[in-house]
Parts: structure tokens; C-alpha cells; sequence
């Protein structure tokens, strides 16, 4: 038996277990009473169930540009089905600790299970692909990518955001929301420390002194959260320019959409760049905990 064949069936059951819960979770959320409906512009049902099989095939099939296709498709389907797991997050806080937080503290519970299944489908699918495209190369060393220019990267977009909300805060009128009515953004620039500390860990010689887990774990965890709320944009739009979804973006509304539509593609942007440099700390620290 080969090493490719090896790596193939011991890697099956990581694809086809996610695969099978994403289904399960589909499943469920379909049967289950929807009594909130938040979800407008959001992937479809059939979205996660496509990706579910792709996933299954990629474990089954043999041929590596099939295995491939599938493994990366099923992986893009998942994330685009986890569009809007943030939001759910942010609701189910609110309706966990009580805080008055009016219609935004209620959940689709349903919906929510679908969303956050589906990301931790996509995050597992991505990366037994990622590993199996690696492990059968040829012979051909995969190009590496360092952490540190992607980590800076990294720094640099997630300003835009907050120094935009900080920009209207103060009075500016540019790209500003014709009602705009948010105070002090006090959790924009918490997030943006956050994140460019982070960012900062990645990219420099004192991050590789701090326990591996307390890097890893955050980043990874950032990283989802941000390329899953620029998915829900990205693939949002273009559903409904499709037909696809009934989506919220009022494409009459130029100004809007520019403002709106450079926000959500900075967190992508960002998400990415937090990703790649997150992928090669993990690889260039190795496996062992510190």
C-alpha cells in the first residue's frame, strides 16, 4: 500500500464524521420550529447539505484532482453555511445573561445549531484537505509562508473598522449612516488592541516565548469569527444578485453599499491574513507545547 493510500484511509473518518454531524445538524434545524427569524440573506438549507456530501466524496474518492475539488468546495460550502454564526453568538449572550438588549437578545436556536456546526465542519474539512494536498505533493515542497509579514499584514486591516466607527463618533460625515446613533465605540477599539496584540505575537520573537495555546487558541478563534462574518457578506451578495436568497443589501443605495461592503471585505482581508500568519506560527513553533 502506498503512502498516499495510507493517508487516505486514515484520514477518511476525519472527513466523513463532519461531514456526517453537518448533515445530522441540517437534518435537525429543518424539523425544528423556527420562532425567530433573523436569517434573511443567510445560506440556504440545501447549502450545508451539498457540503456534507462533498465532504463524503472527498474522503471516498481516490483520484487526487477529484479528491481535491471536493475536499475545497465542501470546505467554501461549509463556511458559507456558517454565515452568521457571530450574530448568533452576540444573541445568545445577551439572552444567557439577561441583559436588555430588546429582539437582539432572542435566538434561532435551530438556525444558530446549523451555523456553528457548519463552521467547525469547515474548519475540519479545510484542514484534513489542506493536509492531504500537502502529504501528496510529488516529492515538491510546499511553498511556506512566514508569519511575520502576514502578521503585520494582519495589524494593518484591522484598523480601517474601528477607526471608522471612531471617525462618525466624533462627528465625521463621510461614508457616515444617514441615522446614526451608536455612542463611544468602546468594543470596537477593545477588539482592535485585542487583535493587533495578536497580530503583533504572530509576527515577532516575543510571541514565540509565550505559551503555544495561549497564541494558537485565540487566533484560530478570531480568525473564524472574522472570515465567517465577511462570508456571510461576501456569499450573501452574491446569492441575491444570483436569485439565490432573498437577501437585506439594497444594491439602489451606492453609499451604503460601498461603506458597508469595504467594512465586511477589511474583516475578510483581515480574517485571511490572521489565518495564513496563525498557519505558519503553528507550523514554525511545531507541535509541542510550550
Amino acid at each position: 500500500m502506498t503512502t498516499t493510500e495510507v493517508f487516505r484511509r486514515s484520514s477518511a473518518m476525519r472527513l466523513v464524521l463532519p461531514a456526517g454531524v453537518g448533515a445530522a445538524a441540517v437534518a435537525v434545524s429543518a424539523v425544528l420550529p423556527q420562532e425567530v427569524h433573523y436569517d434573511k440573506g443567510m445560506a440556504p438549507l440545501w447549502v450545508p447539505a451539498v457540503a456534507a456530501v462533498l465532504a463524503v466524496c472527498s474522503a471516498l474518492l481516490t483520484a487526487r484532482r477529484l479528491v481535491l475539488v471536493c475536499g475545497w468546495t465542501g470546505a467554501v460550502l461549509f463556511l458559507w453555511a456558517a454565515g452568521g454564526v457571530v450574530l448568533d453568538a452576540f444573541r445568545a449572550f445577551y439572552w444567557a445573561t439577561g441583559i436588555p438588549a430588546g429582539e437582539f437578545a432572542q435566538v434561532d436556536w435551530p438556525g444558530a445549531l446549523r451555523r456553528f456546526v457548519s463552521l467547525l465542519a469547515a474548519a475540519v474539512v479545510g484542514a484534513g484537505t489542506l493536509r492531504y494536498q500537502r502529504a501528496t505533493s510529488d516529492g515538491r515542497a510546499p511553498r511556506q509562508w512566514g508569519s511575520s509579514w502576514l502578521g503585520y499584514a494582519a495589524f494593518a486591516v484591522g484598523f480601517p473598522y474601528p477607526m471608522l466607527k471612531l471617525y462618525w463618533c466624533l462627528g465625521g460625515s463621510i461614508a457616515r449612516p444617514a441615522v446614526y446613533t451608536e455612542g463611544f465605540p468602546v468594543m470596537e477599539l477593545v477588539c482592535l488592541v485585542a487583535g493587533a496584540s495578536l497580530s503583533l505575537a504572530l509576527a515577532q520573537s516575543w510571541g514565540r516565548r509565550l505559551p503555544r495555546r495561549l497564541v494558537l487558541a485565540p487566533a484560530w478563534f478570531a480568525t473564524a469569527a472574522l472570515v465567517s462574518m465577511a462570508a456571510l457578506m461576501v456569499f450573501g451578495t452574491a446569492s441575491q444578485l444570483l436569485g439565490i436568497t432573498d437577501g437585506p443589501v439594497d444594491f439602489g443605495d451606492t453609499q451604503s453599499l460601498v461603506a458597508v461592503g469595504t467594512v465586511y471585505l477589511s474583516w475578510l482581508v483581515f480574517g485571511l491574513t490572521l489565518g495564513g500568519a496563525t498557519l505558519a506560527f503553528q507550523r514554525a513553533t511545531g507541535p509541542v507545547d510550550r
